[in-house]
Order: C-alpha cells, then structure tokens, then sequence
C-alpha cells in the first residue's frame, strides 16, 4: 500500500501569515481605490462640476496619495476652491501645499490660476539645520622649545589623522549669497612629540585632547552648478578644554645601559589652558538634495592662544622626574574634513497686499 504524506498548517501560522499579508493588502487597496478618486475628480474638473471635487478628495489627502498623485490632488482642489469663489479655502489649501512642498517650482503645465494664487505666497527658509561628522589633522605652530636638560632641542612633532569630529550647525540666511551659521562640535585632537635626552634616550610624548569648539561663522555661496554650489566661510569662536591626557615614554638608545621607561597615563589638563579662542576659514561643496543638502567641507581652526600653563601639579612632576620631558610653549591648530547632511525648515507665508 502506498501511504500518502499528508500536511496540515496548523491555524495560528495560517492566521499569523495572514495579518502580516494584511496592511499590503489594505494599502494597495486604498491606494488603487485613491487613485481612481482622483481620475474621476480631474473628469469632474474638466466637465465643470468643479464643486463635487472636494468632497471627492478629501479622505484621500491625508495618506492615500503618492507623492505626484498628492501635487495634482492639491491643485485641483485649489482650483476648485478659486472658480467657486471660496478665496479663504483657497489660501489655505496653498498654504498646506505650500508646507508640504516649499520646494515647488512652477511647472508650464500649471494652470494660470493656480500660478497666479502661488504668486502670492512667498516661502522663507527659517533655518538650515547641519549635522557634521569628519576627522581632525592637529598641527601645532608657535613652538618653543624646552628641555629637562637646559640644553636645546629640536624635537618632532607629528599627528595621526583619524581624529574623531562632529558637529550640530544651525544656519540663517542673510542674503542671496551670504549665511550665518552657529555651531556647536566635539574635537579630539592627538599629536606626537619626539625628542632626544641628552644624547641617550629618545623621549616619546603623545597627548590628546578632548574639546567643545563653538565657532560662529559667515559663509559666501558661490554660483551653482547645477545641484553643486561651492562656498567659502569664515569666522572665530571659543574651544573648550573638556580633557587632556599623556602617554609618555622613554626609550634608551644605548640599549646596554639604559632600561625604557613607561607608565599609566597622565591627566594633562590643569597644565593646560581651559579656553582658547581661534579663527577658522575653509569652503566645500554642497548638492542640493530634496529638502536640504549633502555636503562636503574642509577648514582649519587657528589657535590664539599658548596651550601650555607653568603648573607644579603631580602629573607635570611624574613627567620631568620620571621621564626627563618639560612641556613645550605651542599653539594648537587643526585641519577639519568633514561630511554633512543638511534640513532646511520653511515657512510659507502670503504676500501682504
């Protein structure tokens, strides 16, 4: 006898398959059911029925249209309300077009009548809203330098270039060409010292610093090119010392003599100053993307002020003591490479009359 396999879906997986099936389902139903309305509403449009239009779309107007489906829902529903005569239902309608779509350019296919009630509103981009995230390139200018032998030396200094970096910009247009940003970011700024101890060590000295930069800036936005528009910006601003630390070492050179030295790392910070100020200038490229920008910048921070202060604290002690290393006089600069996405907020308003 031949048996027969037989397969039984119990009811819980049939009826879990089933609501996960559900929203496409009712989606594409409302979707189809929506796109019809608006056929319909456009025939009702062009035979004159123009007031049986509203009522047609309005269930659809929340969630039912695409996007180009939404833009043609919005005129015909302006148009109506305008050979109706019901001005105020018009405005509004506008403006709620206008709050969905800012960006809008008027197409030659628009009707003159929903082209002359655009024409009397106007849209204002409130604020640019940028969030930044890049690396630093710390370089240091301004050196003087000192040695735990009273002898001279020409140390090296040196930086890595993975540098954490981020940053929030809000910007306001000034005019056609010019913006003012206010930025608020976080810094990490490492760099390497190196340097001969009399002859027969090579002292090693690494610090990094944590920072909050609050620079305020203008920026010239040059002519586009297409969706590209370079920009230049400059401007100053505090930085903030949020914390410092060192990893120094030291490392014969006459390995017969000598043993390396090494240790825990030191809290830099009291020996250093807590708020510099510093200039910045730089540029990029931003393209225009639906809503906001992507952009790519590039500038450098110029410190004012010396980094280092004269403290007797025990990390300072640990370094000359232990490791024959005495702070340098230096500015801290940095060379910023970032990467940005930005929202532009709007507000559309009617023209006054």
């Amino acid at each position: 006898m031949k048996s027969k396999l037989k397969i039984y879906w119990p009811l819980p997986i049939l009826f879990s398959t089933f609501l996960c099936f559900l929203p496409i389902i009712l989606n594409a139903q409302v979707t189809g059911s929506c796109a019809e309305k608006l056929k319909d509403a456009q025939t009702l449009f062009e035979k004159g029925q123009v007031e049986q239009v509203p009522s047609m779309l309005s269930d659809c107007m929340k969630s039912g249209f695409n996007r180009e489906e939404s833009l043609a829902a919005y005129k015909l529903l302006i148009q109506s309300y305008i050979f109706e005569e019901k001005q105020d239902l018009a405005d509004s309608t506008m403006l709620a077009f206008l709050k969905t779509n800012p960006e809008y350019q008027i197409s030659p296919t628009d009707h003159s009548s929903f082209v002359h009630l655009y024409n009397n509103f106007k849209v204002k981009s409130v604020v640019q809203i940028t969030l930044h995230f890049g690396t630093n390139l710390p370089f240091l200018t301004g050196i003087t330098s000192r040695s735990a032998s009273g002898e001279p030396v020409k140390p090296t200094y040196s930086s890595k270039a993975l540098n954490l970096y981020g940053s929030f910009e809000a910007r306001f247009v000034l005019t056609k060409k010019l913006d003012l940003s206010l930025e608020a970011g976080y810094s990490q700024l490492a760099f390497t010292r190196v340097e001969s101890f009399l002859g027969y060590n090579s002292n090693k000295y690494i610090e990094t610093q944590q920072r909050i930069e609050v620079p305020v800036t203008l920026t010239y936005n040059f002519k586009s090119f297409g969706k590209l528009t370079p920009f230049v910006r400059f401007g100053f601003g505090p930085a903030l010392t949020l914390s410092a630390s060192a990893k120094p070492t030291g490392t014969p050179i006459d390995v017969n003599n000598l043993i390396g030295q090494t240790g825990s790392d030191l809290n830099r910070k009291v020996s250093l100053i807590s708020t510099d100020l510093f200039s910045q200038v730089g540029g990029g490229v931003k393209f225009k993307i639906r809503g906001g920008y992507i952009s790519a910048d590039i500038r450098s921070n110029f410190g004012f002020f010396d980094q280092t202060k004269r403290v007797d604290d025990a990390a300072t002690g640990e370094l000359g003591n232990f490791y024959h290393q005495v702070d340098d006089d230096f500015h801290l600069n940095a060379l910023n490479f970032s990467l940005g996405y930005t929202q532009i907020f709007y507000k559309p308003s009617k023209r006054k009359e």
